[in-house]
């Protein structure tokens, strides 16, 4: 179990050491008094200081998702057919760094299916494999889909 974190004033905010911490301090303390966090939204800290977990500071703001590179390269794999690849070069060579592009790219790449197979160069060869078949979709369907892709 982790040690506990101390706060410790400073000026007109309550700081804690860790950011990991106060992110989840803070949406704590806004859920015990205001209730749930609704989707989408932050519990973030007026005060722009970053380890303040005063909820005197603490108001929702929008959650702002990072344009990444996985829904650029998402986009491309879709306009892709069946079979067709390219190669995606900077990945890395360790099991760690191609795993964790694989989860965000498949995350990405919604009902497109997607094989990612590793280079010696340190790149990837990313190629479409199939479309899964859409969520509402009966069951039959999602059958005949995967055997013709």
């Amino acid at each position: 179990m982790g040690k506990f974190s101390p706060t410790k004033q400073h000026g007109d905010c309550e700081e804690i050491a860790n950011l990991s911490t106060a992110y989840g301090r803070r949406r704590r303390n806004w859920i015990d008094a205001h209730g749930a966090v609704p989707a989408g939204q932050v519990v973030d800290a007026s005060c722009g200081n970053q380890r303040c977990i005063a909820l005197r500071h603490a108001y929702l703001r929008p959650r702002v998702e990072q344009p990444g590179k996985y829904r650029k390269i998402a986009d491309r794999i879709h306009r892709l057919k069946v079979g067709q690849y390219f190669d995606v070069r900077g990945v890395g060579t360790d099991e760690r760094s191609r795993n964790r592009f694989r989860s965000g790219l498949c995350a990405a790449a919604g009902l497109d299916r997607v094989s990612v197979r590793g280079r010696p160069d340190g790149g990837v060869r990313v190629t479409k494999v199939g479309e899964w078949a859409s969520v509402g979709a009966s069951v039959g369907a999602s059958v005949g889909a995967s055997v013709g892709a």
